[in-house]
């Protein structure tokens, strides 16, 4: 619940416990689905006329982001272990798969055999390779004091840092992020490191640090982090940086399809955490930062795919971080620990699912299937009590939580319309678990949700969907249409039927003698300032109709699937354009 002081530990921050406190310190010990406009009736329906974000984009990176296609996944897998032949075989399986490079001592053999697929000589069962960076998070200095960062030239950076908010303390945030200088100010309590790190928690004039993993914060949103994080080499800094990862000619060269951004949370609202919290994290300044970050990494490698691993806050319109979202540059969206978490304690924490399913999933999805907007994958945790889950069903050697596994699959999947993986707490058990059991036919119609829940109580325990129509505003020979989300196994189209005589159901439930539209999915009025009653997150303008004439409207959403199954409600609005 917003505005409330919590932190969902175990879904902020697993991927990131393993970064620090895994794979982290063996290095340092050793050393795209758019739901846009069809051409049906492409040249009398207009989106809202809202921009996808406030900050500006380049020209440059905004027509890249027009002309790059992205692939649809219908399975991947995340693996943070060493390769082997028979691990490498079962990435050949898979669609997606994402690496960590410290962790696996990556090589670009092993990611070519995978990209190869499982034949060599045939491109249809290529295989695309992602590889794990943090951003949010200075990997490399895990483990290391204030005294020893202060001793490697690699930390201390132009010595202007740590940096804080400029806005000055900000303990329970703020409704707005805008003019923010993105590299801040420098520390009260001193200086002497680099720029990119963060001092908000208490300004003592050394780096903030993540106090479960032991690393240091970092502002993702100074243009010298970019730079630094480009430039790292895995048998220099102990972490791949970009160019490593993405390219064929620098350090290990790997030659990777994209990268999986990890630690993106570290610019969570400051209502989040607070003195209290045992992890304070007060660094929202930074948000519009990110954003500004990905602009320039997608300009920076316009055909490679970008991950972002949660950052969920960036979707939510309640939030002013909602402002500053990456959609448009990104490929995917992961919804990490969406219902099964890696406590070793429990399998789900019932508050957060059902926030996960009745909060943040819907307005998620209603960004996801923008024109412009991303593919969203969920991870889940094979762990928690003895008795209740284990991971060796996974791989079909035991059948103790199999029910807990299978209902993971159809909440992601069937319900929420993600690509589902399942792994165990060190994201290294490798299987084809929801690849064999979760099935992808789709014999049903999309289910109407809502972006605006009517509960009263945290966590909601259900929502309101809100079928079909919901408003039809008058205009000059047009009307404007509103509605909300719907979700499905695959992706919604919504469709508008309209005629200038009421409907009847009985004799054509088709609607087959109505006018139809598909809608192009632009930004409601009202929806970037929040959610609410009368607020809905599309809208879309019809042209071309007749002063005067009543005509009466419907909207269904239907999968684009292949049996494009579509819902019957029998919503509808009667609305007269104006002359």
């Amino acid at each position: 619940m917003y505005g409330k002081k919590y932190t969902n530990i175990t879904s902020r921050f697993s991927i990131m416990k393993m970064v620090a406190c895994s794979f982290v310190a063996a290095v340092f010990m050793l050393q795209t689905a758019a739901g846009g406009a069809g051409a049906a009736g492409a040249d009398r329906v207009m989106a809202g006329t809202a921009s996808k974000a406030a900050a500006p984009a380049s020209a440059a990176a905004s027509s890249v982001i027009a002309a790059k296609p992205r692939p649809w996944i219908d399975h991947y897998m995340i693996h943070y272990g060493q390769l082997n032949d028979q691990v490498i075989a079962l990435a050949q399986s898979y669609q997606l798969v994402i690496l960590h490079p410290q962790h696996a001592n990556l090589t670009r053999e092993q990611v070519k055999r995978i990209q190869q697929g499982k034949n060599a000589a045939d491109p249809k069962d290529d295989v695309l390779v992602l590889a794990y960076v943090s951003v949010g998070e200075d990997v490399r200095t895990y483990g290391l004091t204030a005294e020893q960062m202060r001793k490697d030239p690699r930390f201390i950076g132009d010595a202007s840092g740590p940096r804080v908010d400029p806005r000055g303390p900000k303990p329970g945030g703020s409704t707005s992020l805008d003019g923010i200088e993105p590299s801040g100010k420098p520390s009260p309590g001193g200086t002497g490191f680099a720029s990119w790190y963060l001092d908000d928690n208490d300004r003592d004039g050394l780096p903030d640090r993540n106090t479960y993993f032991d690393v240091a914060f970092v502002n993702i949103g100074d243009p010298k982090w970019f730079d630094e994080l480009n430039a790292m080499k895995t048998d220099v800094d102990g972490a791949a940086g970009f160019g490593e990862i993405l390219t064929d000619t620098y350090g290990r060269a790997l030659g990777c399809d994209g990268v999986f951004l990890d630690t993106v949370d570290t610019t969570a609202p400051n209502s989040y955490t607070d003195e209290n919290s045992p992890n304070q994290s007060e660094f929202e300044w930074t948000a519009p930062g990110y954003l500004s970050f990905v602009e320039k990494l997608r300009g920076a490698y316009p055909n490679k795919l970008i991950l972002q691993n949660r950052g969920l806050f960036y979707f939510d319109p309640r939030l002013p971080h909602y402002q500053y979202n990456a959609g448009r540059y990104i490929d995917f969206v992961l919804f990490e620990s969406y219902r099964l978490n890696s406590s070793a304690f429990e399998t789900f924490n019932v508050n957060f699912a059902l926030d996960n399913k009745y909060s943040a999933m819907p307005k998620l999805m209603a960004e996801a299937n923008r024109p412009n907007g991303f593919q969203v994958l969920s991870l889940g945790y094979a762990e928690g009590p003895a008795g209740q889950i284990n991971a060796d069903t996974l791989l079909r050697k035991s059948e103790v939580g199999e029910k807990l596994l299978r209902q993971d699959i159809h909440e992601a999947q069937n319900i929420a319309g993600f690509r589902h993986y399942i792994t165990n707490q060190a994201i290294t058990l490798t299987n084809d678990f929801v690849l064999k059991e979760g099935s992808l036919k789709d014999e049903t119609a999309p289910a109407w949700s809502s972006t605006y829940n009517d509960s009263p109580a945290w966590p909601p325990k259900t929502v309101t969907p809100r079928i079909g129509i919901q408003k039809a505003a008058a205009y000059p020979q047009g009307v404007k249409v509103s509605w909300d989300v719907a979700l499905d196994l695959h992706p919604v189209r919504y469709t508008l039927y309209y005629q200038d005589k009421p409907f009847d159901f009985a004799q054509d439930p088709e609607l087959s003698k109505a006018s139809r539209l598909e809608l192009p999915l632009g930004m409601g009025e009202g929806y970037r300032s929040g959610v609410g009653p009368a607020v809905y997150p599309y809208e879309a303008t019809i042209r071309g109709l007749q002063p005067g004439v009543t005509y009466y409207m419907l909207i269904r959403a239907s999968d684009r699937s292949k049996n494009a199954n579509e819902e019957k409600n029998q919503q509808w609005i009667a609305v007269t354009p104006l002359s």
